[in-house]
């Protein structure tokens, strides 16, 4: 307890004391920061996300539910590219924002018996603080990809 304290004394005045709100953020900051993490998630962050894809029922087809129908190899990438050149991004709740990208000449999913060609990514940055933009590198590894899946 005693070791808890003095690593807590030392080192909270450098810990971020306000996550970044995704809705005080302007979408052009959004967008850059999804392009890093693209760029340097670590294969546990992506691993997470397919086991929570695959929780949420994105990877099998079920009637009034959205799943992607492409190859999960290309479907990786897909998301990578969704995720570094998204066409939109928009906050959710607090520290959350959802990233979509439209692949016009591609099917990516089906709901029921509709196409769908935009993939959509959920990304929780509660971990990245607000007050230090600049130093986004180095709070990367904890930024949450939380869900992907096929959207309008």
């Amino acid at each position: 307890m005693r070791r808890f304290a003095l690593f807590f004394i030392l080192f909270a005045p450098s810990l971020p004391i306000q996550a970044l709100d995704t809705r005080q953020t302007a979408p052009e900051r959004l967008l850059e920061l999804g392009g890093q993490l693209a760029a340097h998630a670590g294969n546990s962050q992506w691993q997470q996300l397919w086991q929570r894809t695959r929780a949420a029922g994105h990877l099998q087809a079920r009637p009034g539910h959205a799943y992607f129908t492409i190859p999960h190899p290309l479907l990786k990438e897909l998301a990578r590219q969704a995720l570094a050149q998204a066409d939109q991004v928009e906050p959710l709740g607090n520290t959350a924002a959802r990233y979509r990208r439209i692949f016009p000449d591609r099917v990516i999913g089906m709901l029921d018996n509709q196409p769908l060609s935009s993939l959509c990514l959920v990304i929780d940055w509660r971990t990245l603080p607000q007050v230090q933009p600049s130093n986004a590198h180095a709070y990367l590894a904890g930024a949450s990809l939380l869900s992907s899946y096929p959207c309008e």
